[in-house]
């Protein structure tokens, strides 16, 4: 090593009183520290991947974990003994849930068909009290004629 920036010899060459060659590296020298250096960094990247292939990892078995709790706290409310008639009793619900639903969309296509209003479609009728409140007087009003 370099004394100093004025100085050209390192300190075992002053010691030694002898002429130092320190600043002359050998192209070789140079190039083994190059290729160790990639090495190196090929070796970080390699492990850093597999440390985020780790963490997803991790991550995954945490979520189907949180998954397991969810079902197993689904299944004792339901009072099943186990995950199979769970998956049972959650299929039989989107079953029926469909049902419903083409039920209620035969209902509606009825009513149009018919003519008449869906049972769950709130019409005011004109005896309504609703349009007495808004009553005005009787009549039309006549329209503003300008100029």
């Amino acid at each position: 090593m370099v004394l100093n920036a004025r100085s050209q010899r390192c300190g075992e060459c002053v010691r030694r009183g002898v002429k130092c060659d320190a600043l002359q590296i050998a192209v070789g020298d140079l190039q083994a520290l190059r290729l160790e250096e990639e090495r190196l960094k090929f070796e970080r990247d390699t492990a850093f991947e597999a440390a985020m292939a780790g963490l997803a990892r991790v991550r995954e078995l945490e979520l189907r974990q949180q998954e397991l709790r969810e079902r197993g706290m689904e299944m004792v409310r339901r009072g099943l003994k186990s995950l199979d008639e769970l998956d049972e009793a959650e299929s039989n619900d989107r079953r029926v849930e469909k049902e419903k639903e083409a039920e209620r969309t035969q209902r509606e296509v009825a009513a149009i068909d018919l003519g008449s209003q869906p049972d769950d479609l709130f019409v005011l009728s004109p005896s309504d009290p609703f349009w007495a409140s808004l009553d005005s007087g009787g009549g039309t009003q006549a329209a503003f004629q300008g100029n």
